[in-house]
């Protein structure tokens, strides 16, 4: 038996695919563009769990190609950024000369799997042939105005010595190196993210995206559109104001407090007015050296100080109110103050417990039947009635009054209204006594008001109903009859308190019981309007619309649209990144170079160390800094800051479409013949930074003409981590990596291309088993000496000898294995190949084309040794130059059928019956098995039930 020597084979192919070009014919009719996120080139090279991702696309690249596509699948490299920089300063190594050493050790590892990457497309964003074009997106950017100068304080990692934007912090930490980030004022560039925000979220919905719904969800909550008013308050004894933006206007009448943030301009204004100043400033400085996260995180005590001299009043009432600075607000959104009403919001809530504020409910929950019994009636008016419900607790037990509707079926509460000049209170007494005959009742608590609105199916009408809710306990079990009416109406039941919630109907009276058990809480979900002067028992969503009409009407304020997505920070204090291409003059201002001078190229230091002082190391190089300005020829000064490392990837795959040309960033035929990417692959941990960056300057370049689609990706998947073999992270500090290189070398490509894509589903985190690889490696040399031991069979004539349901078999594996390709479902697609495999490795002769086809359904995984057997079953061609085989729809059925029989609801017998086999036969054949007949003979025949082609369903007296 001829041995498979991987070694050989794998470099031997490997050589063949790149001196044929393979992978490079471009010029079919489909065309097909797959990619990878690619990579940063880390010193430390490719782990295991990194070509995952490598393979999966390189699996579904070959396999497109088989179905007659022209694909490109490049890949490239991402050197420039913080990661980079920081790796060669802790090596002492120049950053230029530690990425070109990282890039051919990435690139060399990646040719040992034989990925279909054509390098004649190779890009790196740190050649100055590429980074040109990233410059010139910067320029058009910045004659747009959506590229400009800042001085607002940003996130600073005092250990990276630069600013990071808040995509680049995790739980308010520096992404790269976990340093605690500071709040820095500092001069910076920012893009105009904010101007594309709708267009970001509306575009999610769009029917060119085929995303994964948890990476939209993390895009539109990143977003975060929301709609408000924002409008004036006047500050007492000054004629400044502040203004205040909000989505919940409705509960302006609520507010008990205002805020402003610590960096808001208002404090340095009425300075002289604050009597509590030095304790403003202090609490200020603290403030300042938290990020943005760290003070809004939900869970952490909310901190503030009262700003004592003055007050705010309310517009709506004029009432004065308490000013405080508070670090839960942020200057940078929207407008750095906020009205808190703490009864309607949990953090102004959690503050105003702890600083003994007043809490002012004016939002009352209100409930809609949408469903029947009591669903409302369209286009019917809404009869209003103040009425009560109350809850009536047993003298003894703790069982609870529910009463049982007998024309309609709800169960409620004890309702009804009050008369005259009833209280509410009298009122839900009397409904009582007249409900229930019980009259000895003793309030325990008036609980909240609830409003509800539903078909009352009694009374015939839409209602609109405001209860007051009571709280009572018998005092004991005296009552009187109640009229026959009453009982006509309705049954008196005594409930269990953990039975009471889930018998009732409606969720208006849910709502009511849940608040027996609440603790005192904030509401913050819409309702009706209470304490609120003229907009009482308005929705919340009518009062919104007129409060804000009247402060246009009175000039107070506007209806507004906020974004919690911030402007892009764009600039680093580093050296490692794209220079800036423009230049500040003091006659003409900043200005752009001029498009013949792109490049800017990066130069050369000595020290390319942070400065920490707010200016790159290229500040000290003074010959490159100054310049001249382009506008006028006076002096001028080149911009030291450079771009973060997101600024290559956000239009990187544009440029492997058009790689060389050095006109223009793309040429427009070849864009048009090739996007949108049709297939990307990458990390779900990119979905609010690169991926929502490279949206972004896509829809500019769509804006400005460069390209013609709105999206730059059709199709996203992500890719699920391989964690060590300990369950952990692989990491050099745990002393857990482990090399591809080895794996390959002991094992060969083409096992762990096999046992990547079977270990479990693609976007699933799974755990490192070198045992698995092995297993893999046993599957692959259990197909190749079926190859090299079987008799292959021609059948043009004929198959004597071979086994009939071999055929079935095949087409059955040809449509699952191309399904599941399609779907992702790698792992799958193998298993039903090592099915085929089992089942053909039990016969002597085997049908020749069968196992062609088969070895073609191999080919995308295991491309090494399918080449090698296909040339050695005398093919002269490249498999990869094959057409995928198709099925047969009619041989994907089986012939026969598992027919369950079950007698009174047990199973009895399962029978191997024909597929297509008639219902009286299939009764026939129950009915006659000896297992059914132990249960059936002498006994009542009472129905036969014949559910095709899987069951026989027998009921007997």
């Amino acid at each position: 038996m001829k041995q498979y020597n991987h070694k050989k084979i794998e470099k031997k192919w490997q050589k063949y695919w790149e001196e044929n070009g393979t992978y490079k014919d471009y010029g079919r009719d489909k065309k097909f563009y797959c990619l990878d996120m690619f990579p940063y080139p880390s010193g430390a090279g490719l782990h295991v769990g990194h070509p995952k991702g490598y393979i999966a696309t390189d699996t579904f690249s070959r396999f497109k190609m088989l179905q007659g596509y022209s694909v490109i699948h490049p890949m490239g490299w991402d050197a420039f950024g913080l990661p980079a920089e920081n790796y060669a300063i802790k090596n002492k190594s120049n950053p230029n000369v530690f990425t070109a050493k990282s890039v051919a050790n990435y690139k060399k590892q990646l040719e040992m799997f034989g990925f279909t990457y054509d390098w004649d497309r190779e890009i790196n964003t740190t050649d100055p042939n590429f980074y040109k074009w990233t410059q010139w997106i910067f320029l058009k950017l910045f004659e747009k105005g959506l590229a400009y100068e800042s001085n607002e304080p940003i996130n600073w990692c005092p250990s990276c010595k630069t600013g990071l934007s808040n995509e680049d912090l995790e739980d308010g930490k520096c992404e790269r190196c976990g340093s605690e980030v500071e709040q820095k004022p500092m001069r910076q560039w920012v893009l105009k993210m904010t101007d594309y925000a709708d267009k970001l979220l509306y575009d999610l919905d769009s029917e060119e995206l085929d995303w994964e719904d948890m990476i939209v969800e993390q895009q539109r909550n990143w977003i975060g559109r929301s709609e408000g008013a924002q409008f004036e308050m006047k500050i007492s004894g000054t004629e400044e104001k502040i203004e205040v933006y909000t989505t919940r206007v409705d509960t302006v009448f609520g507010m008990t407090y205002a805020v402003v943030a610590p960096e808001h301009k208002i404090i340095e204004k009425i300075k002289d007015k604050i009597e509590n100043y030095s304790e403003i400033e202090e609490y200020i400085s603290r403030a300042n050296k938290k990020t943005a996260l760290e003070r809004t995180e939900l869970q952490k005590e909310k901190t503030g100080v009262e700003i004592k001299g003055v007050k705010v009043i309310n517009p709506f009432n004029q009432e004065e109110l308490p000013l405080f600075v508070a670090d839960y607000v942020i200057g940078g959104y929207g407008t750095g103050a906020v009205m808190a009403v703490p009864a309607h919001d949990e953090r102004d809530f959690e503050f105003a417990k702890k600083y003994n504020l007043p809490i002012k409910k004016v939002i009352e929950p209100c409930f809609d039947q949408l469903v029947e019994p009591g669903k409302i009636k369209e286009n019917e008016p809404f009869i209003e009635r103040d009425t009560v419900a109350a809850i009536v607790r047993h003298w003894e037990k703790d069982e609870y009054i529910v009463l049982k509707w007998k024309k309609v079926a709800w169960h409620t509460f004890i309702t009804g209204g009050p008369e005259g000049e009833q209280s509410p209170e009298e009122g839900a007494r009397m409904e009582i006594l007249e409900e229930t005959g019980y009259k000895n009742l003793k309030l325990l608590k008036e609980l909240p008001m609830v409003h509800s609105r539903f078909y009352h199916v009694p009374k015939k009408v839409n209602r609109f109903a405001h209860f007051s809710v009571f709280y009572f306990q018998l005092e004991n079990g005296e009552h009187l009859d109640i009229s026959k009416d009453e009982k006509d109406n309705h049954e008196v039941l005594w409930i269990a308190k953990d039975k009471v919630e889930q018998i009732l109907t409606a969720d208006s009276h849910k709502y009511i019981w849940q608040t027996l058990e609440k603790e005192d809480e904030a509401y913050i979900e819409d309702g009706v309007l209470n304490n609120s002067s003229e907009y009482n028992f308005l929705t919340s969503g009518e009062a919104r619309d007129k409060m804000t009409a009247w402060l246009e009407e009175n000039k107070i304020g506007k209806r507004k649209v906020n974004y919690k997505m911030r402007d892009w920070v764009f600039s680093r204090q580093r050296y490692w990144g794209e220079p800036i291409p423009v230049v500040h003059c003091e006659k003409c201002g900043t200005v752009g170079i001029p498009e013949e001078q792109l490049p800017l190229e990066l130069p050369n230091v000595e020290n390319y160390e942070p400065t920490g002082t707010g200016e790159s190391p290229l500040a000290a190089i003074t010959d490159w800094v100054n310049t001249t300005c382009p506008k006028c020829g006076g002096p001028a000064k080149r911009e030291t800051n450079t771009m973060p490392q997101w600024a290559g990837s956000s239009w990187y795959y544009l440029r492997y479409i058009d790689p060389k040309n050095d006109k223009t960033l793309i040429d427009k035929e070849l864009e048009k013949e090739w996007l949108p990417v049709d297939l990307y692959v990458g990390g779900a941990e990119h979905a609010t930074r690169h991926l929502l960056y490279a949206r972004f300057w896509h829809k500019f370049l769509f804006d400005i003409g460069v390209v013609s689609t709105r999206e730059p990706f059709k199709k996203l998947i992500h890719v699920g981590l391989i964690l060590a073999e300990d369950g952990r992270k692989m990491s050099k500090r745990w002393g857990n990596v482990v090399n591809p290189d080895d794996i390959i070398a002991e094992f060969g490509a083409d096992s762990i291309r096999l046992y990547e894509m079977f270990m479990g589903p693609f976007s699933q985190t799974v755990a490192w088993s070198t045992v698995g690889v092995k297993g893999s490696k046993r599957f692959a040399e259990k197909v190749w000496r079926i190859f090299d031991e079987k008799e292959l069979i021609d059948c043009g004539n004929g198959c004597e000898g071979v086994a009939k349901e071999l055929p079935v078999m095949l087409h059955k594996t040809i449509k699952k294995v191309t399904q599941d390709i399609e779907s992702f479902n790698f792992n799958t697609a193998i298993s039903q190949m090592m099915i085929f495999i089992n089942e053909f490795s039990k016969h002597d002769k085997l049908p020749k084309a069968a196992m062609e086809k088969f070895l073609i359904l191999l080919a995308p995984f295991a491309p090494h040794m399918a080449e090698e057997i296909w040339s050695n079953l005398g093919h002269e061609k490249s498999i990869f130059l094959e057409k995928w085989p198709e099925f047969k729809e009619e041989l994907t059925k089986d012939e026969e059928v598992e027919m369950v029989v079950q007698v009174n609801g047990k199973i009895r017998d399962r029978i191997k019956v024909s597929t297509d086999i008639p219902e009286e036969e299939a009764k026939k054949i129950a009915l006659e098995s000896e297992k059914v007949k132990l249960y059936t003979d002498g006994k009542e025949l009472k129905k036969v039930i014949y559910v095709k082609g899987k069951l026989v369903s027998i009921v007997i007296g």
